[in-house]
C-alpha cells in the first residue's frame, strides 16, 4: 500500500524546478487537494528562499577549531617538573627456576629478572664479575633516555640510559641494593635487589 502523499524528495525537486512539465503538472494537481503536502511545499520554499538570500559570512576556521577542542576529551598530563614514583613488581626471576634433573649447583651464572611498573617493563641481567657483580638491563616502554642509580647505605653507582634505553653499571660488591631508573616523567624503583650470596 503506497502513501497518497508526495514523497519529500519529490517536493524538493518541484521547488528546485527539476521536474519535467508532465511530472510537475501531476504534483501540482495533488497539491491543490492535499493540505499536508501543500504545507510541506510552503515550508520548504521558505527555507530554500532563506538559504538563497543568506549573506552571512562563514565562521572563521579559528572559531571552528576552538569549538572542536572544547568537545575533545582531555588526557591528563603530569605537571611539568613533577616526577611520579612507581615501585616495580618482580614478574620473573631465573634464579627461582629449579635445576635440571641430575645437574649440580655450581658457579653462579647470569641471572635474569623481569620487573613491571605500570606501562614500563625492566629487564635486568646480573652476572658475576670476579668477586663483584655487574648489573645491566633495558627499560621497555615509552623511554627517551634517563639515568640509573644503584644505591645502598654505603655506596652509590650511576649510569646513563643509551638510545635503546639500555644501561650497564660498574661492578659492585655483594649486598642488598635499591635500583632507581629516572626517566623523563617517572622514577621506577626496584627495592631489595639482592646481589650475590
Amino acid at each position: 500500500m503506497t502513501s497518497p502523499h508526495i514523497p519529500f524528495h519529490r517536493i524538493v525537486d518541484l521547488v528546485e524546478g527539476r521536474l519535467l512539465a508532465s511530472e510537475q503538472a501531476q504534483l501540482l494537481a495533488h497539491l491543490a487537494t492535499c493540505p499536508r503536502c501543500t504545507s510541506e511545499r510552503v515550508g520548504l520554499e521558505r527555507v530554500i528562499g532563506l538559504m538563497r538570500t543568506d549573506e552571512t559570512k562563514d565562521t572563521p576556521p579559528s572559531v571552528i577549531a576552538r569549538a572542536v577542542r572544547l568537545f575533545r576529551p582531555r588526557i591528563a598530563q603530569p605537571a611539568p617538573g613533577l616526577l611520579q614514583r612507581v615501585v616495580a613488581t618482580l614478574r620473573f626471576d631465573s634464579a627461582q627456576l629449579p635445576l635440571a634433573f641430575g645437574v649440580r649447583a655450581g658457579q653462579p651464572a647470569a641471572r635474569q629478572l623481569l620487573f613491571n611498573a605500570e606501562q614500563y617493563d625492566v629487564d635486568l641481567r646480573v652476572k658475576p664479575a670476579g668477586e663483584a657483580w655487574q648489573v645491566s638491563g633495558q627499560v621497555l616502554g615509552p623511554c627517551t633516555g634517563g639515568q640509573v642509580v644503584l644505591q645502598r647505605a654505603t655506596s652509590t653507582t650511576q649510569a646513563m640510559l643509551n638510545d635503546l634505553c639500555e644501561f650497564t653499571l660498574p661492578p659492585v660488591s655483594s649486598g642488598r641494593y635499591v635500583l632507581i631508573l629516572r626517566l623523563a616523567v617517572v622514577e621506577i624503583e626496584i627495592t631489595q635487589l639482592a646481589l650475590g650470596a
